[in-house]
């Protein structure tokens, strides 16, 4: 087996703690190395708020491209290219990812592509991307490996092909109609932005009002925001 490379911190996972952690580790002096999977960025640059705010951009244009003629401006029928929206998504996580990559490294952290797993409370084993097995070991080792869509329990839900909040975003087509399962922030986000691309949209809500943590006035808003928008909403349904 390799020789143990000795650190004073490890972190796993690249999100949005474990860059300005890491950056600050060094900057006092502390040897300090990041592991991460898949990509650099976390949640919030790889699947959350980068992406769907850059597609969000892209169906209030077609919102606003669409209502045109009530402020006297005359254009030709909006259409979407959705596989164009995706890009323009891929495009901007990538020049994000690429951003932190580049604040990482020039940070002076040695950053390691590849999946780490625990041979001991302050030791790791890394299989890298590029094939090689490194043996790690730090004094303190952070965990910041984010989070990732979960199913809901539902019964036939495996046995369907279905979209969660990081596989819709990859569409290169306008769904027809969406069916949207529950009420909340992320439900209500995509809700508005399909509608907007032109697809009919259906809530299902369990519960009486839609944003369940919120207060009723602000729940009831909303809700009424999203009937301008024609989405319809079936409440207290499973």
């Amino acid at each position: 087996m390799p020789d143990k490379q000795h650190y004073d911190a490890i972190i796993i996972g690249s999100g949005q703690a474990g860059m300005p952690l890491s950056t600050a580790f060094v900057k006092s002096g502390r040897k300090t190395a990041m592991v991460e999977r898949a990509h650099v960025g976390g949640t919030c640059i790889n699947t959350g708020c980068t992406p769907t705010k850059t597609m969000i951009a892209s169906a209030r244009v077609a919102y606003l491209a669409r209502f045109a003629s009530d402020y006297g401006v005359r254009i030709s029928p909006a259409s979407i290219d959705m596989a164009r929206v995706r890009q323009r998504k891929r495009d901007m996580v990538a020049s994000f990812r690429e951003g932190d990559e580049h604040r990482i490294v020039d940070g002076g952290v040695d950053l390691i592509m590849g999946e780490a797993a625990f041979t001991g409370p302050k030791s790791l084993r890394v299989q890298t991307k590029s094939g090689e097995t490194l043996e790690m070991e730090a004094d303190t080792i952070f965990i910041d490996t984010g989070t990732r869509p979960g199913s809901p329990r539902i019964e036939g839900l495996a046995s369907v092909r279905y979209y969660d909040s990081t596989s819709i975003m990859e569409l290169d087509v306008v769904p027809i109609h969406l069916l949207v399962l529950g009420g909340g922030y992320i439900g209500l986000e995509f809700a508005q932005m399909f509608r907007r691309f032109g697809s009919e949209v259906t809530i299902i809500n369990r519960g009486k009002h839609l944003l369940s943590k919120e207060d009723t006035d602000v729940a009831d808003a909303v809700a009424g925001i999203v009937k301008e928008d024609g989405i319809e909403v079936l409440f207290e349904a499973e």
